[in-house]
């Protein structure tokens, strides 16, 4: 597992995190970066020791990244793709020598075709799905399946009250129908708001 970041720097990304949902709190979804305890679940449930491909989905502040990079091979391709600007500023302060697209799911596949990214092995995603609209899930979930190679795998994660909410319950439901495997692999209580862990199989 990797090291706490330092306070000072844990609330700037609070801080942050906070300021963007006040301004676009559809998208951004939540006021508080991934657990560390939800990162390494996520981390933890795709096969990123051998994956050549690998993309993360909205990397926010970079708390999931950072249980990602230690786990990736050496010779593992790794993409970020975050549509809000100040957060892709963040993230590329942190980790200025990875790859960073300004851009949405629903053109994942333009994205991974400029990059010549095929057959993609994991996708890591920290998008809220389950607060998107119907369009944006389904147009999302169709750029994530075109671009996974066969046996790929998307590890997602959602939130305890997202299944109370018809959008929540929909997502679920459009997963299902376009993966051949859906697991709810845990529950992460240590996380606000507490949080299960999907993986999905194509």
């Amino acid at each position: 597992m990797v090291k706490r970041k330092p306070a000072q720097e844990s609330l700037r990304e609070h801080m942050l995190l906070l300021r963007e949902f006040v301004r676009t709190p559809f998208s951004t979804a939540t006021i508080a970066p991934s657990s560390r305890h939800l990162a390494h679940g996520m981390a933890g449930a795709v096969r990123l020791e051998t994956a050549r491909t690998v993309v993360e989905l909205g990397p926010g502040t970079g708390a999931l990244t950072n249980e990602l990079l230690p786990r990736l091979r050496q010779d593992a391709r790794f993409l970020a793709v975050e549509l809000n600007p100040t957060f892709a500023e963040e993230w590329q302060r942190q980790f200025p020598e990875r790859q960073l697209e300004l851009g949405s799911v629903a053109d994942l596949r333009q994205i991974c075709q400029r990059r010549q990214m095929v057959d993609v092995d994991c996708i890591v995603s920290g998008l809220p799905w389950q607060s998107f609209p119907e369009g944006l899930q389904e147009a999302g979930l169709e750029a994530v399946e075109g671009v996974l190679g066969p046996g790929g795998q998307m590890v997602t994660f959602g939130y305890h009250v997202g299944l109370c909410i018809p959008s929540g319950r929909r997502f679920l439901r459009l997963v299902e129908k376009r993966f051949r495997k859906v697991e709810r692999l845990k529950w992460v209580w240590r996380n606000l708001p507490p949080a299960y862990i999907l993986r999905c199989t194509r």
